[in-house]
């Protein structure tokens, strides 16, 4: 759901409002709303291909890395009709199931909304130690925020400050065995579009580019230099997933416009991952309705023409249409607010549906609501809210 969320009690401050202009118009021209789109297909701007750039052929979800039968280096993930499988480096594979939660980063959801703490990186550090232990979550999203608050950061010049504590704490969760990273571009000042009516922008942009840029002189290139800079950092890290935005427009922009967006930043990626020569990373993309509606990518052929891409629901809490489809792969980013007494039978079709998903919002330093911890303003005293006890008895169940 929108918003920046500290000091905000409400029903999920991450995401998961009903769903509103939901119209595919194919990302062709201005939506309703006079939108200025992002290019609709790869050419020049998406790293100089004149179609998806090193996919290996493949379209929609089959990975063009990695085929039947895994292919890739040990650990690395790769999706294949709506499953994600993970590599064991030789000839087979296994279907992936992460199960975790949302994770804030050294701003804390607000409480450091300046970056006036001491030493936010080995606070964070110190509570995703705690976390892992008691816990034991295989999954973890953390947002990247570095136009929510006051201080505004950049992956692409604030090292010091920002990228190199991130990338520190980012790294720490991935040392553990098993544990697979989603690196979610929540805002960053290069993006556009936002929903500027229900009072909360910074959560809802989308990535620019070259022509739709807000700043030319500051942002050449738009944000495709944020993701350029997101991959240079992670190229080799077989545990980190990329996370494209938030929640794009909110309800405000079309589902051509949203599309055409995510299928230009894919490109980008592809695009420096292949120069670099790694191995192509998860991309997650999002949808409409606060991106509770990812069913305009459902299509033959596919909006989004890359391989290893999924798909990402948000929902507080997310109706099982909304993360079932038979088609592409699907990853709850964010849940919440189960109905009294739902848990048990919404964790059972996660499981059989194998649906990764993250429950949202791991943070003792800030009301994040639904938080899934008291806040105590300490990073060692992690105490469950009656939600948090919920998620982390699910957890413990599947280590």
């Amino acid at each position: 759901m929108p918003g920046a969320c500290a000091g905000i009690v409400s029903i999920g401050c991450g995401g998961g409002a009903p769903s509103g202009d939901t119209s595919a118009d194919g990302g062709q021209g201005a939506d309703a709303a006079g939108d200025v789109l992002v290019q609709a297909r790869p050419d020049a701007s998406d790293g100089g291909a004149s179609g998806p750039v090193g996919d290996g052929g493949a379209t929609g979800t089959d990975s063009g890395q990695a085929g039947a039968d895994g292919g890739l280096p040990a650990g690395w993930l790769y999706t294949r009709g709506n499953k994600i499988y993970v590599s064991n480096g030789s000839s087979g594979s296994a279907p992936w199931m992460g199960r975790g939660v949302n994770i804030d980063d050294i701003y804390f959801c607000g409480y450091d909304n300046t970056l006036w703490m001491n030493a936010p990186e080995q606070t964070l550090e110190t509570v995703v130690a705690g976390l892992m232990s008691g816990w034991k979550p295989t999954f973890v999203r953390i947002s990247l925020s570095m136009a929510s608050y006051p201080t505004v950061s950049s992956f692409v010049t604030s090292a010091a400050k920002y990228k190199t504590p991130m990338t520190n704490v980012i790294n720490a969760i991935g040392a553990h065995p098993g544990v697979y990273v989603l690196v979610t571009l929540r805002s960053d000042a290069s993006m556009i579009l936002q929903d500027t009516t229900d009072g909360d922008p910074e959560a809802t942009g989308l990535p620019s580019d070259n022509s739709t840029t807000p700043d030319a002189i500051k942002y050449p290139t738009g944000t495709d230099a944020t993701y350029v800079a997101m991959v240079d950092t992670f190229a080799s890290s077989s545990f980190v997933l990329f996370g494209l935005t938030n929640e794009p427009g909110g309800n405000k922009r079309s589902s051509g416009t949203i599309a055409a967006a995510m299928r230009h930043a894919v490109g980008v990626i592809r695009a420096e991952e292949d120069r670099l020569g790694v191995a192509h990373h998860l991309v997650s993309v999002q949808g409409n309705g606060w991106t509770s509606d990812i069913g305009f990518y459902a299509t033959t052929p596919p909006l989004i023409p890359y391989d290893n891409v999924v798909y990402e629901v948000h929902g507080y809490p997310p109706a099982a249409s909304s993360y079932t489809y038979a088609g592409i792969p699907v990853i709850i980013g964010e849940y919440g607010s189960l109905p009294s007494g739902g848990a048990a039978s919404f964790y059972a079709d996660l499981e059989a549906k194998q649906i990764p998903n993250l429950a949202w919002d791991f943070d003792s330093y800030s009301d994040c609501a639904p938080d899934l911890l008291n806040v105590t303003q300490s990073a060692s005293s992690l105490t469950p809210t009656a939600w948090g006890l919920i998620v982390q008895a699910y957890l413990l169940a599947h280590p």
